[in-house]
C-alpha cells in the first residue's frame, strides 16, 4: 500500500451532533414533514466538507457507548454532572445519521461499555498508529491534544465561518506553553475541565497551572515538592493531592482498551449508493448539500 493512502479520520461524533442541534436551538431546521434535522445537517456537512476535501481512503465514526456509564463516572460521581439531559431532537436523529454514514460506506462504532467514544479512539489511533497509519481525529473536543504524536493529529472542521484547522505538537506547545502534548492532561488536572465538571485543584488558575507545569512537569511531581511552596496555594495543594490525582485519571483517555485489535478493512471507505443517497437526502430535503454528496460520488467512481 502506498504510504500516501495510509491516512485514517476518526469522527467523535457527538460533538459534532450536538454543536449541530444548539447552532440552530432559537431557529430550528424542519422539513416539510415536521422533522427537526438541526441535529444532522451540520454533522452531515462536516461529513461532506471531510470527504471532499481529505478524500480519505480509512475513516470511522464513533459514538458513545449505547448502555452503561463510564468508569468515570463510577469513580467520581460529580464528573459530567452539570450537563443537561440529552435533547429528544438528538436521539431521533442519531438513526438518521447512522442511515447517512452506510450509504457513504462509513464505518461506524459504539464504544464498549464502561467507556467513551474519546477512549475507543484513543484506542483505535494507537494501534493504527503502531500500524504506519497517520491519524486525523475530527472533533470540536480539546481533550483529544493530549493524544498528539508526530502521526496522530486534531482536525477541526471548518465551522461558523472559521476554516479547519490541524494541531500538531508545535501547535499544542505554542498554544499551552507544554513541552509535550500529553503535559496536557497535568495542566487540566491542575486548573480543572469545566466541560466535565472537573474542578481541579483549589485556588490554581491558568498562569499558575502553565508556570507549574514548565517548572515541575507533571501534577506528580508538583505535589511531591510542595515544599517549595508556601502560603495558602502551599494548603490548598497538600490538602488535595489524592483528589489532584484523581482528576488526572479521569481527564487521561484511555489507549488500549483490551480485545480490541485494529483491522484496516473495517475501515476502508467504499463507494456509495447513489440512489440510496438521493433517497435518504431526499427525505431529509437536503438540497444543497446533495450537491456536495454528487460530488463526492463522482470522485469515488471515477
Amino acid at each position: 500500500m502506498n504510504n500516501n493512502n495510509k491516512k485514517l479520520f476518526l469522527i467523535d461524533a457527538y460533538p459534532l451532533i450536538y454543536q449541530s442541534y444548539y447552532a440552530y436551538i432559537h431557529n430550528p431546521l424542519f422539513t416539510s414533514k415536521g422533522l427537526n434535522t438541526s441535529p444532522i445537517i451540520n454533522f452531515t456537512y462536516f461529513l461532506m466538507n471531510t470527504l471532499n476535501n481529505e478524500k480519505p481512503s480509512y475513516m470511522a465514526t464513533i459514538f458513545d457507548s449505547r448502555k452503561g456509564t463510564s468508569f468515570r463516572k463510577e469513580e467520581y460521581d460529580k464528573y459530567k454532572a452539570h450537563r443537561k439531559k440529552t435533547p429528544e431532537a438528538i436521539f431521533i436523529a442519531i438513526p438518521y445519521i447512522i442511515k447517512i454514514l452506510k450509504t457513504f460506506k462509513i464505518s461506524f462504532f459504539y464504544a464498549p461499555n464502561g467507556y467513551e467514544a474519546d477512549d475507543f479512539i484513543g484506542t483505535i489511533a494507537k494501534k493504527a498508529e503502531n500500524k504506519g497509519y497517520i491519524i486525523y481525529i475530527v472533533t470540536l473536543d480539546k481533550d483529544f491534544f493530549q493524544l498528539i504524536t508526530e502521526n496522530i493529529k486534531v482536525y477541526i472542521p471548518p465551522f461558523k465561518g472559521n476554516t479547519k484547522k490541524i494541531f500538531g505538537i508545535e501547535e499544542i506547545k505554542k498554544k499551552f506553553g507544554v513541552n509535550h502534548p500529553r503535559q496536557v492532561i497535568d495542566l487540566w488536572s491542575m486548573m480543572g475541565d469545566s466541560s466535565d465538571n472537573i474542578p481541579g485543584l483549589p485556588g490554581i488558575g491558568i498562569k499558575n497551572a502553565i508556570r507549574f507545569i514548565q517548572k515541575y512537569g507533571s501534577i506528580e511531581k508538583l505535589l511531591n515538592s510542595t515544599h517549595d511552596l508556601n502560603g495558602k496555594i502551599k494548603k490548598n495543594i497538600e490538602k488535595n493531592k489524592d483528589l489532584g490525582l484523581l482528576y488526572k485519571k479521569l481527564i487521561t483517555i484511555v489507549t488500549n482498551i483490551p480485545l480490541f485489535s485494529f483491522h484496516e478493512e473495517k475501515f476502508y471507505v467504499k463507494k456509495p449508493n447513489w440512489h440510496s443517497i438521493k433517497k435518504i437526502f431526499g427525505e431529509l430535503e437536503f438540497i444543497r448539500l446533495l450537491k456536495k454528496a454528487h460530488e463526492y460520488y463522482k470522485y469515488k467512481n471515477n
